[in-house]
């Protein structure tokens, strides 16, 4: 199976302790209509604060080649302190050089902040998700990443 990142703490720049975790049950409760599937390949990691989550990101029908990606963000903070860092480093662990995303194509915010953050959309799927609103297919390499350099961390 896939090994889980080890605990890492981040101290931001007022001094607020960062925890990146491995996901638990409860963590799921937030991502609300990202509704990843819960089977025994689901892995993912949560940025606590204060014993609050601030971020949750859950991989899930990993290949040898890809795993698909569901993210929730609740403190946009996190992405400028390692957490986008740390997603990326666990789902290209390894020979893996393809995230895949899933994304209703109404979800607009959602869909910029893919685009902001590296992904790009390869195909959409008419009338996926109900009709009149489609999934949208995205999809980011490895060789893309640039949270990545050399499949390692840059640092921040």
């Amino acid at each position: 199976m896939y090994a889980m990142p080890l605990l890492i703490t981040c101290m931001n720049t007022a001094g607020l302790l960062l925890e990146f975790v491995p996901l638990i049950n409860w963590h799921l409760g937030y991502m609300g209509v990202a509704r990843p599937n819960v089977c025994e390949d689901t892995r993912g990691i949560t940025a606590i604060k204060a014993g609050i989550p601030q971020a949750v990101c859950v991989f899930d029908n990993w290949s040898y080649n890809s795993c698909m990606i569901h993210i929730w963000i609740g403190n946009p903070f996190v992405l400028r302190h390692g957490f986008a860092e740390e997603v990326f480093k666990f789902a290209f662990s390894g020979d893996r050089t393809k995230i895949i995303g899933i994304t209703p194509s109404d979800n607009l915010k959602a869909l910029k902040f893919i685009k902001n953050i590296g992904f790009r959309e390869i195909y959409r799927i008419r009338d996926g998700c109900e009709i009149g609103v489609d999934y949208v297919l995205t999809e980011m390499t490895k060789d893309k990443c640039r949270y990545l350099k050399d499949g390692k961390i840059i640092s921040s």
